[in-house]
């Protein structure tokens, strides 16, 4: 089986659909078990990434929040 590793940079030029293509031939060859702990790991890193965003998310809102309570003198809703 062959494999192949891109640098960041490389990756960040190439389109979505060739990223696509690439990965589909890389793992062509994969039996049913490989084929399967690179689904976890697809899943895996995708999931924490969501986690990740909502994190993010979260916390803008909450500093947002927090600002808007300071421009109004503590009160969390403007009058």
């Amino acid at each position: 089986m062959k494999h192949v590793f891109y640098s960041e940079s490389t990756v960040k030029t190439m389109s979505i659909n060739e990223l696509k293509v690439q990965i589909l031939e890389s793992v062509g060859g994969l039996d049913q078990t490989q084929s399967k702990k690179v689904l976890d790991y697809i899943r895996r890193v995708v999931r924490s990434r969501r986690d990740h965003e909502d994190y993010h998310n979260f916390k803008r809102r909450a500093m947002e929040e927090i600002q808007v309570a300071i421009d109004n003198n503590g009160d969390p809703q403007p009058a």
